[in-house]
């Protein structure tokens, strides 16, 4: 088994690599829902973890992890969710799960 961790100021993150390749099972994107008190209707890519960091500091720590030899599974894109706005990068850890680095401001 291989893993892995990064710390950042106050927080760690721990990654262990699974035994087999049969235990890995990342989530699929979720149902997409209507009963949202806005018009946003679910992420377009499963989530496996979401990790909330402040604005400023997502696009860096993004360019952080692909210095690092980590994979960006989908680019920093931003939209709107009431009257916020969100900024998303997700991670692909070495066994396909998806770690997202999110960010939102109010507008």
């Amino acid at each position: 088994m291989t893993g892995g961790h990064a710390e950042r100021d106050e927080m760690t993150i721990i990654l262990q690599q699974s035994d087999s390749p049969e235990d890995v099972r990342p989530n699929a994107t979720s149902k997409k829902r209507s009963d949202y008190p806005t018009v946003w209707e679910g992420p377009e890519f499963g989530w496996d973890t979401y990790i909330h960091v402040s604005w400023d500091v997502l696009d860096t720590l993004g360019e952080e992890v692909r210095e690092n030899g980590g994979e960006i599974e989908v680019e920093p894109f931003t939209g709107t969710h009431g009257n916020w706005e969100y900024k998303d990068t997700c991670i692909k850890d070495p066994d396909g799960y998806n770690i997202v680095l999110g960010s939102m401001r109010e507008i």
